[in-house]
């Protein structure tokens, strides 16, 4: 079975990373790691991390609202929530992964202070209309490119760097390297923050912080040497029918494995420093990151999409879609999957923990606002071989059409029953 996904460091990776454990652990080297050098930017524990220490250094009073992209992880509203300040939803478009300018706009009011963006799947939010908004009512702008690391502007070419995130007005970017993302060094983050006082008032904050056990990231890294074992296509299929004999949920057993701060409260868990093995293996990643990687996966979403409906495709008219995560919109997504899984792909419902925040208030809601529920996540494996592109492709070719014409039906006898009520 080709599975959903792999951590994205190599076995030399992961054994450096238990390198740099047990160097520390013996105190076999002291010294502090020095990146990043420029003095806009900071290590972190984890983005959500990067947030509350954001929030509390800007010290907004109880009622502010911050203005969010209406999809994201449920710990990123929490943090806002235990600021006593108010997140509220703007939708994101299916197909530019963008919010609406015009909602923005409707959106304002004189208690609104923040503006943050976070960019799903990969997807990089064209930012200057955005920004335009944002500048003429003083909002601080946050991306949260958590989900849409590119590497840094160094790597790419000058017209690739305007496809990156971070704006030049942006005023705080947020880069994730947890357990799922791009470029992963299992946790952490990289806060870049252009006003040097807010900066420095958030890196004091960061410093005060104690820094994470090293115990407890070398029990990560152990964690992920054994996914990079599992996600060995014949090893992943064995351990997926042992997984599903036993009677327990397989998207279950992998939630345990890449959740990064379980629990129901958070910021007990977010507020440490990284541990310097963390850090280290965080600045191997940074340097050592090779822009080849986005367009192997570009790729391989061209492979796998090619031929598909447009209202299948997820961020179609995004123009800077990194596809971090390979999503599509089907009808019946059970269905899908489980169809998926029998021709030996593991597509799943449950790859990330996104929840979509709703209105305090009704507002006018964007005609192709992104519909979760209607989401499955195809596997990303850059390693897929040509041969298995073709099948996945052809599966959901021959699949897709069957599936939006039994909901057609569905649908159309819907409607007829409910004109036969009402002729009665």
């Amino acid at each position: 079975m080709i599975p959903r996904g792999k951590p994205d460091l190599t076995f030399s990776d992961t054994f450096a990373g238990i390198g740099y454990c047990i160097a520390e652990l013996f105190r076999h080297r002291n010294n502090q790691p020095v990146f990043p050098k420029e003095r806009d930017r900071m290590v972190t524990l984890s983005v959500r991390t990067g947030l509350d220490l954001l929030l509390t250094a800007l010290n907004y009073p109880p009622g502010t609202e911050i203005l969010v992209s209406n999809i994201n992880i449920p710990d990123m509203f929490n943090i806002i929530r235990a600021h006593q300040l108010i997140p509220i939803p703007l939708s994101v478009d299916k197909d530019t992964l963008s919010i609406d300018l015009a909602q923005l706009t409707a959106a304002i009011s004189p208690a609104s202070k923040a503006l943050l963006l976070s960019p799903l799947f990969g997807g990089v939010m064209e930012m200057e209309g955005i920004i335009a908004v944002a500048k003429k009512h003083q909002l601080i702008v946050i991306e949260d490119a958590a989900q849409a690391f590119m590497g840094d502007a160094a790597q790419h070419s000058t017209a690739e760097h305007d496809c990156c995130p971070g704006h030049p007005e942006t005023d705080v970017l947020l880069y994730s390297f947890g357990l799922i993302k791009t470029n992963t060094a299992i946790s952490g983050a990289l806060i870049k923050i252009k006003d040097p006082e807010l900066c420095l008032k958030v890196r004091q904050l960061n410093d005060g912080l104690t820094r994470q056990k090293t115990s407890i990231y070398l029990k990560k890294v152990f964690k992920v040497l054994l996914m990079k074992v599992l996600t060995i296509n014949s090893f992943y299929t064995l351990f997926y029918h042992l997984i599903r004999s036993s009677g327990k949920d397989f998207d279950e057993v992998l939630s345990g494995f890449t959740r990064g701060f379980p629990g129901n409260d958070p910021l007990k868990k977010i507020r440490f420093r990284p541990c310097l093995p963390n850090h280290r293996l965080l600045e191997r990643k940074w340097n050592n990151f090779s822009p080849d990687t986005i367009k192997e996966r570009k790729m391989l979403a061209d492979d796998v999409l090619t031929g598909l409906p447009d209202s299948v495709k997820i961020g179609r008219l995004n123009k800077n879609h990194t596809y971090w995560v390979l999503p599509i919109q089907c009808a019946d997504p059970n269905r899908m999957i489980q169809l998926l899984r029998r021709h030996g792909f593991d597509a799943t419902a449950k790859a990330s923990s996104l929840i979509k925040l709703d209105p305090l208030k009704p507002i006018a809601e964007i005609p192709l606002a992104l519909c979760l529920e209607q989401i499955i996540y195809l596997p990303m494996d850059t390693q897929m071989k040509s041969l298995k592109r073709a099948a996945l492709n052809s599966v959901l070719l021959k699949n897709i059409a069957v599936s939006n014409d039994h909901n057609q039906a569905e649908a159309s006898v819907k409607i007829s029953l409910s004109r036969g009520d009402k002729a009665r």
